[in-house]
């Protein structure tokens, strides 16, 4: 069998279970607000391989700088962008991005998991204008758009207010194939790996050696890289503070090695928020 995540960028392997696995599969895909959670479909060389990202524009996804660019700052040969898959269903379609955008930071030292990895995908359609039979045949939308993001927004948020509360990432992980963990005993396509969504959450907090970063116990694996974490308030209402990137590993005194103690999303403060609403134009 081929892993779509073979010859994946660095960085996608990097991203852990904390035993007992407790992810939750999200079914149907087409609820709010996980319709706006995205299946990246990347090709470099001929390789393909997967990962996750958001939908915050009518034509912007949200995702992990290291899956679009490799150690030398090269973008892939395409990118593909599916919002809500499930499984063989793409309930709003397929779209080819045609940009992409970083900061100099990240191309200058691109290394996965740190401060600048993050990225945004300008698609060559206005995926929020695909409708749907799944939601009565209504527009897709963006998350955060005021008209129809359903209480969704990008108004980033201290670490102080984070600091111990709830965080839910969201993604596809490259260990479940067709909704299931992937079984080596009955084998699989690399088109069933990462093609189902699943969510998890656990607590926020920061960390000296995680700079710019939160860290999280909510549970990932290869192929989330790129997927929004977000919080949710009594009222519903969901803010965007995170693009998850990489594991995060603490020096243990006890055993005099690092080891692994949760993992980790680029944290959309004010600064790095107000960049990205830069490049979405608002």
């Amino acid at each position: 069998m081929t892993s779509p995540f073979v010859d994946a960028p660095v960085g996608l392997l990097e991203h852990e279970v904390l035993l007992p696995d407790e992810r939750v599969r999200v079914n149907p895909t087409t609820q709010v607000p996980y319709r706006w959670v995205c299946s990246l479909d990347m090709v470099r060389g001929g390789n393909a391989y997967r990962g996750s990202g958001l939908l915050v524009g009518p034509r912007q996804v949200l995702t992990a700088a290291h899956n679009i660019y490799d150690s030398e700052g090269n973008r892939p040969d395409s990118v593909h962008v599916v919002p809500a898959r499930n499984v063989n269903e793409q309930p709003f379609g397929r779209f080819e991005a045609v940009a992409f955008t970083t900061t100099s930071r990240y191309i200058t030292s691109p290394t996965p998991g740190n401060r600048f990895d993050f990225a945004l995908v300008t698609l060559g359609a206005d995926a929020s204008a695909a409708t749907s039979t799944a939601i009565g045949g209504a527009a897709l939308g963006h998350w955060g758009s005021p008209r129809t993001g359903q209480g969704t927004n990008l108004g980033p948020l201290s670490t102080a207010f984070l600091t111990g509360k709830d965080v839910v990432v969201c993604g596809y992980p490259g260990d479940m194939c067709n909704g299931s963990r992937c079984d080596p005993a009955v084998g699989w396509r690399a088109s069933d790996q990462s093609n189902s969504m699943w969510s998890h959450y656990g607590p926020a907090r920061f960390h000296a050696g995680a700079p710019g970063g939160i860290v999280y116990s909510a549970d990932t694996a290869k192929g989330q890289s790129g997927s929004p974490v977000w919080i949710r308030f009594n009222d519903g209402t969901r803010s965007l503070v995170g693009v998850h990137v990489d594991r995060h590993l603490e020096f243990d005194t006890g055993v005099h090695r690092m080891v692994l103690r949760g993992n980790k999303a680029v944290h959309l403060d004010a600064d790095v928020m107000a960049l990205v609403r830069s490049w979405l134009g608002q």
